[in-house]
């Protein structure tokens, strides 16, 4: 029997509600109390001890608000960048250094695991073979050592997101390829899966089911990411009525293939995000109905 636990990523508050104590409140008037920090909220450049005390401000909000820290994530910002995939070596060493950052502030703050966005091709090294499996065996050697740097710091796991283009790790097999079991000196690398992201330019097949991807890799993946979207794009749409009705995503199915993988705990993390143009009054409550569409759900799985 699967052990699942409903919480929420604060991509919601960006550009909205930066400060901890703010979205922490809203986090608490949804009836969660499990958060996905997004890095969009930390200025994870500043001086070592600005992040420290934005880790702080965090910890502090998440034990006033009764809310517990699972973990921290790259949102929009850093999926705008190459990452540790980028052509130039000076930048993917630059994204090391980030990441390591973002180990160090996610540590601090009281989370346990972070990862997320971990690189994306350029068009050229793409569509070079040579080139693309250079670069994938560096991201792999990077990959364990930032697990090894995690598991010195005291974290339980990196992450490595399933994502929506072709030139990124976007297929099950080139996911497969980055999870790690861990040692004792080496955090494991597990998979977050997210149920919009299966609407990848030139796959086909079981590569396009959401469904699928939660039976074959489930096991290996302790969060899964909630959104509602269609076949189309990664929308990230919430779970009202009418997205529902628009979107392919239903709790009974991915509850149930979740439970076919024979995953033993998941963390139900809706990661809604609305166009910065929508009211800060709909926001709310749309995420409101989103969490109450989840839990209604979660109560009939316990009940059966």
């Amino acid at each position: 029997m699967t052990d699942f636990r409903l919480g929420i990523n604060t991509c919601f508050a960006v550009k909205r509600w930066p400060e901890p104590a703010a979205w922490a409140s809203i986090v608490t008037s949804l009836g969660l109390d499990l958060v996905q920090h997004s890095l969009d909220l930390v200025d994870v450049d500043t001086a070592d001890d600005d992040l420290d005390r934005q880790a702080h401000d965090v910890t502090q909000a998440c034990r006033e608000a009764g809310l517990k820290l699972h973990s921290t994530f790259t949102g929009l910002a850093a999926y705008s960048a190459n990452l540790l995939l980028h052509p130039d070596r000076t930048r993917r060493d630059r994204a090391v250094g980030w990441y390591r950052r973002v180990i160090d502030f996610t540590a601090a703050a009281g989370g346990r695991s972070t990862g997320g966005h971990v690189g994306a091709y350029s068009v050229a090294d793409y569509t070079s073979p040579d080139r693309r499996a250079e670069l994938w065996r560096w991201l792999q050697d990077e990959l364990a050592d930032l697990a090894a740097y995690a598991h010195a710091v005291g974290l339980d796991s990196l992450m490595v997101e399933n994502l929506a283009a072709a030139r990124e790790p976007s297929s099950m097999a080139a996911v497969r390829s980055l999870l790690t079991p861990g040692d004792d000196t080496h955090v494991p690398i597990v998979a977050c899966l997210d149920v919009g992201h299966q609407c990848v330019a030139g796959a086909t097949g079981a590569e396009l089911d959401p469904y699928a991807w939660l039976t074959a890799l489930g096991a290996q993946a302790p969060v899964v990411q909630l959104q509602q979207s269609d076949a189309l794009a990664d929308h990230h749409w919430p779970f009202t009525p009418a997205a529902n009705a628009a979107g392919r995503i239903e709790a009974r199915r991915v509850l149930r293939a979740l439970q076919e993988s024979g995953a033993a705990e998941v963390a139900l993390i809706l990661e809604i995000i609305h166009p910065f143009e929508a009211s800060d009054d709909q926001v709310i409550a749309d995420l409101r109905v989103s969490a109450e569409y989840w839990r209604r759900h979660l109560a009939d799985a316990d009940g059966s």
